[in-house]
Order: C-alpha cells, then structure tokens, then sequence
C-alpha cells in the first residue's frame, strides 16, 4: 500500500486536455463492500483495476453526486490521494469522522490515455464515543475549586458533555458544553467553584457523560467538595 501524497490530483488532471469518460470500464470496489458500515476511522480501501488500465487516484466525498465525466464535485471532497500504478488499496492518514460517504477510484488506460471514473460506492461510519476515565483534583486556595479532567475521544465534530455533581437529590453543578471532537484521545478540563454552602469535605458524586447522534456514555466517581 502506497501513496506519493495525500492529494486531490483535480486541478492537474481538470487542466489537462485529456477525455475524461464515464465508467466505461472502470474499477471495481472491493472494501469498503457498497453499503458498509466501518466501524474505524481509518477505513483500508482496496479495489480491483480493470485489465489494461492503471489506478490513478482514489476519492472520497459526503455527497454521491457527479460531474457528467463521473468526477464528485469539489464542494463534496472529503479525502483522497494519488496512487500508483498497481496499488489497489489505500487508507486515509486522517481520520474520517462519522457520516455517510461515497468514494471512487479514478484509472486510466495508457495506450489510449482516456481516464475512467468508477461509479460512487456508499459506505457509512457510525457515531464512536469512548470515556477513557474521569479525575478530580481539589485546590483550597487562592479560591476553592475542583480540577476535572476528563479523558474521551469521539468522532464526531462537537460531541456534547455534561457534567453533574451532588449528593442524593441535591445538586450543586450541572454544565453542558460542547467541545471539539478528536478521535485520538484528548484531555477536556472544567472546573467547579463552591458556593459558602457547601461544606469543605463534603462527599459528593460526580457523573460524566459524553453524548452525540443518540449515542451516551457515562461515567461516575466519588469526590470531596474542596
């Protein structure tokens, strides 16, 4: 599996005077199988090039629309890369968020120098919310407050969370915010500052929850008001 660079190729091959033709014969989709549901951010594309003809190019876009050439319209592009003749698999470095997404391969057929779009291939990647673990670090002074780290990854743009902190039915703090989504991950900080009624050493419950497309994840630990 290689790839020169991950780049569009549009410019220089829209520039060129060469034919552009519909799938007449183009390659044929492998993985993701049309219609998936890849549960990675980092999907391993391969597919198969028609005899005669080399890779040039895979693309990825949100929406299936085409140019009358078979090329997916700027607006849309999502990834993609050059690729080498013979390679016929590729995966993106950066990850894809969740969503729908259709992706094509672009070959060529040397001896004629036409270049051929394979037809868009669906695939969908579901919406992953993980919660690494929750801490909660007390200070007393210059002003009374309590450090929360929370540890997530999600792959979505603006996952939402909410934090809640009481003790029974009572609560002393309930935030929601949204942040921006990493797949790999990342340290979110919030921080609490007690009221004078809430006693220094107070022992209250702390719960975490990060939350996108339907799909929640939540956790709980005990702390002590600073």
């Amino acid at each position: 599996m290689a790839a020169r660079r991950r780049t569009f190729l549009f410019a220089s091959l829209v520039g060129a005077a060469i034919f552009a033709a519909a799938a007449f014969a183009a390659a044929t989709p492998r993985t993701p199988r049309p219609g998936a549901t890849v549960r990675t951010a980092h999907p391993d594309f391969t597919w198969t090039d028609p005899l005669n003809e080399e890779s040039v190019a895979i693309y990825i876009a949100n929406k299936p629309d085409v140019t009358p050439a078979g090329a997916f319209y700027s607006a849309n592009w999502v990834d993609g890369a050059e690729v080498l003749p013979g390679d016929g698999e590729w995966s993106p470095s950066r990850g894809l968020y969740a969503g729908r997404y259709w992706w094509n391969v672009l070959t060529t057929d040397p001896s004629t120098s036409a270049f051929f779009y394979s037809p868009p291939s669906e695939f969908t990647i579901p919406v992953a919310l993980r919660l690494y673990g929750v801490a909660a670090k007390r200070f007393s002074s210059p002003r009374r407050r309590l450090w929360v780290v929370v540890r997530a990854s999600a792959n979505v743009k603006h996952p939402l969370f909410r934090l809640r902190l009481g003790k029974g039915g009572r609560v002393v703090w309930n935030v929601a915010r949204t942040a921006d989504g990493s797949i790999r991950p990342g340290a979110h900080n919030f921080y609490w500052y007690p009221g004078p009624r809430v006693k220094q050493g107070t022992r209250l419950n702390l719960t975490v929850s990060i939350s996108s497309g339907g799909v929640t994840r939540t956790r709980s630990i005990a702390v002590r008001a600073p």
